[in-house]
């Protein structure tokens, strides 16, 4: 069956005018590579740039991208459309899901088949996740994640040091309360270039608004293969690419991997061979191709048990605001803007131990409708520039971090198909995470009143911090019953389903069998890998994507 563009909703192929211009894709006869990496988001581009920058002299590296190159920068440098709008355009509808009349709502974010994958559409908050989280990750990977691959991710996304003198004094005031016992408080780091800070490194006193050059893996790979069109590379050592080529399958001939790709444009086959491959099409995708591969009949049985379930997100809450001028004697301008984490700290609860008393992070943000994020068209400054006088508006929403979900499963496509069903439990969602997904997070055996009650607790306490002209605060609504509570489940950051080693609660032992080692290796292959968001074994309560980018620096390292 020749692949069909058109089974995919919103599903571009094309070969661009941006592609033509910026760099050339891989034009050489050869077919032979060292490493070839299927994907080109932020798992697989961070992955083939730290090759390149390595190991590119000796060894021959090709990605292989289905999608085309849609952009030459970041969607936040383009216009001042929303990048959720955009995001959504773009998330292709490469499953189909049964029993919710609602079901845009099952899973609210589809891949992203595109030169750069997600990292186009991404946000820049790269958070990080915490020690607690990280006891759910094996015991090499959670080592090496702690001491230092965790920084030099940041590192790699061009982590911003602050964002300014308002926000770290905001930070330093609420670390005064009682709060900080349970919570690490910590300004949120973002990815983009950095104008507002002095030559010295230092920040200056404000955050202004400025285009972001917000971290994607598209600028990595064109930078690494050259600003050269109409120049042939030849087909020596060093990164290639190559747009527009779906894998179709998976090979094993002994010594090395054949994989069969098929040109979106044209339609034509291409073979290509390696002695290592690497899967990075992310949780949906992966998954997919190597349930549909010729490999597949020969895993391991255990592997095969695995192999597409346990997709997961991390749950968030509705967001409560306020409106506000001070927080205790500290003035709160309508010029001063911060994202600020209450990262929870992981402690065990005093009246039950068997429990982790806060499994969440509090995500607060700080007159964030006028962040130069949401308002960056350089012609349109006026839109973005808060009125002079009145209160300054700040809001928070509670952040989950989830378990593995054994009834979630990417099953397999009909035969020479495409687009395969995926059950997700969305259906009565708060009582799935009352009575499962909470309880495997943190042991809790709570009610939804109490676990509302647990959140209102918190915020209450935030809030009592905050005045308005003097006068508390009131804020916009409380969670539970008549209240604001959780969103529709939808996946914010799908992971799990070709998983590590992992823990099925958090105070169980690793279980004996997983889809891919700590080192990403598929079980039961010699040089077959994944890297993206499906080897996750837990979705912290804190965006991941500083998490995978680790990872791929870890096997990149693993590689020699």
């Amino acid at each position: 069956m020749s692949f069909d563009a058109s089974q995919y909703v919103n599903f571009v192929s094309q070969a661009s005018k941006a592609q033509e211009r910026l760099f050339l894709q891989y034009l050489g006869p050869r077919n032979d590579f060292d490493i070839i990496i299927v994907g080109s988001g932020v798992g697989g581009g961070v992955l083939a740039d730290d090759l390149a920058d390595r190991l590119g002299k000796q060894k021959r590296i090709l990605v292989l991208e289905a999608g085309s190159f849609l952009y030459p920068t970041h969607v936040y440098n383009m216009c001042r459309f929303p990048n959720a709008s955009l995001a959504k355009h773009f998330g292709c509808d490469t499953f189909y899901q049964h029993g919710n009349s609602n079901s845009e709502h099952y899973i609210g974010e589809k891949p992203q088949l595109n030169f750069g994958g997600r990292s186009i559409f991404w946000s820049g908050l790269i958070p990080a996740v915490q020690k607690w989280e990280l006891d759910f990750f094996p015991p090499d990977v959670r080592n090496d994640l702690a001491n230092g691959l965790l920084d030099q991710a940041g590192e790699t996304m061009n982590e911003s040091r602050s964002m300014g003198s308002p926000a770290r004094a905001l930070v330093q005031k609420l670390r005064q309360s009682s709060l900080a016992d349970d919570f690490d408080i910590q300004e949120t780091p973002r990815a983009l270039h950095q104008p507002y800070l002095n030559a010295d490194g230092t920040p200056r006193d404000q955050f202004f608004t400025e285009s972001t050059g917000v971290f994607n893996t598209a600028e990595l790979l064109i930078n690494q293969a050259g600003l050269t069109p109409g120049v042939s590379h030849g087909d020596g050592p060093g990164l290639h690419v190559l747009l527009n080529h779906f894998v179709e399958d998976v090979q094993n001939h002994g010594s090395h991997f054949q994989l069969v790709s098929r040109n979106t444009l044209t339609n034509q086959i291409r073979t290509f061979s390696a002695v290592t491959v690497v899967l990075a099409g992310g949780s949906i995708e992966s998954p997919k191709l190597l349930r549909r591969s010729s490999l597949y009949p020969w895993l391991p049985q255990s592997t095969k048990d695995l192999l597409g379930r346990g997709l997961t997100d991390h749950p968030t809450t509705n967001g409560i605001t306020i409106h506000t001028t001070h927080l205790g004697d500290l003035p709160i301008p309508k010029t001063a803007h911060a994202k600020i984490v209450f990262y929870s700290r992981g402690r065990r609860d005093p009246a039950h131990p068997e429990q982790i008393r806060y499994p969440f992070n509090v995500e607060m943000n700080v007159n964030h409708e006028y962040w130069h994020l949401r308002e960056n068209d350089p012609g349109e400054r006026a839109a973005s520039t808060p009125p002079p006088d009145g209160a300054s508006i700040v809001d928070i929403k509670f952040s989950f971090g989830n378990c593995l979900d054994p009834d979630n499963e990417i099953k397999a496509a009909p035969p020479f198909g495409y687009v395969p069903e995926i059950t997700f439990g969305n259906l009565n969602w708060m009582d799935r995470l009352r009575d499962v997904r909470l309880p495997a997070l943190a042991g809790w055996q709570k009610s939804n009143q109490q676990i509302f009650g647990i959140l209102n607790d918190v915020s209450d306490q935030i809030f009592a911090q905050f005045q308005n002209q003097g006068q508390p605060v009131n804020p916009d609504g409380r969670y539970g019953q008549g209240g604001k509570g959780f969103g529709y489940g939808t996946v914010h950051h799908s992971a799990g389903s070709l998983r590590m080693p992992y823990r099925t609660a958090y105070n169980r032992d690793f279980e004996p069998h997983s889809v891919v080692d700590q080192d990403l290796r598929v079980s039961g292959t010699n040089h077959l890998y994944v890297c993206d968001m499906s080897v996750m074994p837990f979705s912290s309560a804190a965006n991941p994507v500083r998490t995978l980018v680790a990872l791929a620096l870890r096997l990149s390292r693993h590689f020699g």
